[in-house]
């Protein structure tokens, strides 16, 4: 048996009434020994053997165990090395005796006795023995449960929890009953924390652990595992309908406006759910499927829950390896940087170039990168491929220059890990220097969801790169967050119609609507229009109409290597096809 929870559940308890276990086969000894200490505010636990005093500390856990050293069955001294066999070695024990030769008291310190009380007891020397014994340990106790609590809210740590759901399994195992571990994770936390700080951010995580605790049976556990992530057990699950009926409660209650001091925000959360023995036999296959389950939950739109189904787990394992394949990849330089010509409609010639990343394999040829990227995108290989990728583009400028074509305009896709992890500023400073290549001759694109996970840190990022001469695209247009108010406080240039809204045009009318709603966007707000995947005339004729100044797809070019594209541009820089 674990003694954390025990520890954890009567620490109040400690504060106020110490428990001790007293076992004497003497009725008369235990009444004069409670009525000692029972004037002293301590709580007694009788026991008449050594068995029953076993049972009462693992019941009880207590303060201290008073033993007297002989009593029929086990004795004294037994009792105690049994106790601290079986893991009870932070409970004193002090053995009353009547025995007061060398080799009893020698016997008992060496089954773990703390002190020994002579018969006839002197009372007044037991109480201020228990009550410096009672205090040294409570103490320690309260010091001891600071690394099981989270500081912030309170509530059970990662370390308690771990232990709670061990237990919990095992209580189910027991009982052949089912049990739910719930994994809670408050969406766009991070927003929140950029927008209003981490004081906010703090009260916030504050404010949902107080919701899930308040929505909850006392049974329950909940847990902070850190982060804004929190955990839920659920014991004594009798069908699947209970689950749902505490999960969409939980749903229901943190979809919630939260008062932040002067600011009042909304909040949701995503849930991810594994139920035992279904999901998971033991506690750590528990929660890797709960876990996983929550990631589901939030790729499903978020503000929902999600049970745990054992394809997740394919899925996940096909993800790790094409991480693994990945990161093979780039140690044996199987990318390749890719240019697609991007033309200005109006002087129907080359404005810029984006780069984009090809991933040639050996044995699979050119994989797709819709099949790759947002995996590269997701994951930490981002940060040494997006460095490799910044230094190949200014490498490749200056072959251009040097080739006569002139400091070419060269778009480059930065990932939202890129913010975080990476000194982008830093990072094309030293590739430009290098190269000797000046940030009028850089352009970079970030996506709507690059804004809405790093507002702070792009902002700054961005303004920083504005002033080194780099343009700057908000990418796939229309089918990210509130584009509008992004469109109003970021230093965007030029905003990139997604290629879904045009590859419709013109048969489409809510297409056609779309594009000519954004197009009028971008007019008010004096924004450049660029439009991506144009294949036909009937496209690009709609889109001149609508006063779009640059396009790009295979109308004109596929992506092409670098030295394709020097060719691309030399021969048709004056002949593009109308």
């Amino acid at each position: 048996m674990s003694n954390v929870v025990s520890l954890f559940s009567n620490i109040e308890q400690y504060e106020e009434r110490p428990v001790v276990v007293l076992a004497d086969d003497d009725p008369s000894i235990r009444l004069m020994v409670r009525h000692v200490l029972e004037s002293e505010e301590f709580d007694i636990v009788e026991a008449n053997d050594g068995l029953e005093a076993i049972k009462a500390v693992e019941k009880h856990h207590p303060a201290l165990i008073l033993l007297d050293a002989v009593m029929p069955g086990i004795d004294g001294f037994t009792t105690c090395q049994h106790l601290k066999e079986k893991g009870y070695k932070d409970i004193p024990v002090m053995m009353i005796t009547g025995l007061d030769d060398d080799a009893s008291v020698e016997r008992a310190y060496d089954v773990g006795a703390i002190d020994f009380i002579t018969k006839p007891i002197k009372w007044a020397v037991l109480k201020h023995r228990v009550k410096s014994v009672v205090a040294k340990v409570v103490a320690e106790r309260k010091v001891n449960m600071l690394a099981y609590r989270d500081s912030l809210t309170d509530l059970p740590n990662r370390l308690l929890f771990a232990d709670r759901l061990e237990q919990a399994v095992m209580r189910a195992q027991r009982s052949r009953t089912s049990m739910a571990l719930m994994l809670i994770d408050i969406d766009d936390f991070k927003l929140v924390n950029d927008s209003f700080g981490h004081d906010a951010g703090d009260k916030l995580i504050q404010a949902v652990g107080k919701l899930i605790a308040r929505s909850l049976r006392r049974a329950d556990t909940i847990a902070r595992l850190g982060g804004d992530e929190f955990a839920v057990i659920i014991e004594g699950i009798e069908t699947a309908d209970d689950v749902i009926s505490i999960a969409d409660n939980l749903t229901t209650i943190l979809e919630h406006n939260v008062r932040l001091d002067e600011q009042e925000t909304y909040t949701s959360a995503s849930i991810g759910i594994a139920v035992y023995p279904d999901d998971g036999d033991d506690a750590t296959q528990l929660l890797k499927n709960a876990d996983t389950a929550m990631y589901r939950a939030k790729e499903n739109g978020k503000h929902c829950f999600q049970f745990y189904k054992p394809e997740m787990s394919v899925t996940a394992m096909a993800r790790l390896e094409l991480e693994n394949s990945l990161r093979a990849a780039f140690e044996a330089d199987e990318f390749q940087v890719y240019y697609q010509p991007i033309i200005d409609l109006h002087k129907n010639e080359v404005y810029c170039v984006e780069a984009l990343l090809r991933w040639h394999h050996p044995d699979k040829g050119m994989i797709q990168p819709e099949d790759f990227v947002s995996v590269i995108e997701d994951s930490s290989l981002i940060v040494a491929l997006g460095e490799w990728l910044i230094t190949s583009v200014c490498k490749q400028i200056k072959a251009w220059n040097q080739a006569g074509l002139g400091q070419q305009l060269v778009s480059i896709n930065l990932a939202p890990k890129q913010f975080k992890e990476q000194d982008l500023v830093g990072l094309f400073t030293r590739a430009m220097t290098e190269y000797n290549v000046d940030g009028e001759s850089l352009a970079v694109e970030i996506t709507e969801r690059t804004l809405i996970d790093n507002i702070g840190e792009v902002e700054s990022t961005l303004i920083k790169l504005r002033e080194m001469g780099f343009g700057i695209s908000l990418d796939d247009f229309g089918t990210g967050y509130a584009s509008l108010a992004y469109l109003k406080e970021f230093p965007v240039d030029i905003v990139k119609i997604d290629q879904v809204f045009i590859e419709g045009m013109p048969d489409n009318e809510e297409d056609t609507a779309i594009v000519n709603a954004i197009a009028g966007l971008t007019r008010g707000l004096k924004l450049k229009l660029l439009a991506e995947g144009v294949e036909n005339d009937r496209q690009l004729a709609v889109l001149k109409g609508l006063g779009c100044q640059y396009a790009q797809g295979f109308y004109w070019s596929k992506a092409l290597p670098g030295d394709e594209f020097e060719q691309f541009y030399l021969n048709q820089v004056y002949n593009i096809s109308q």
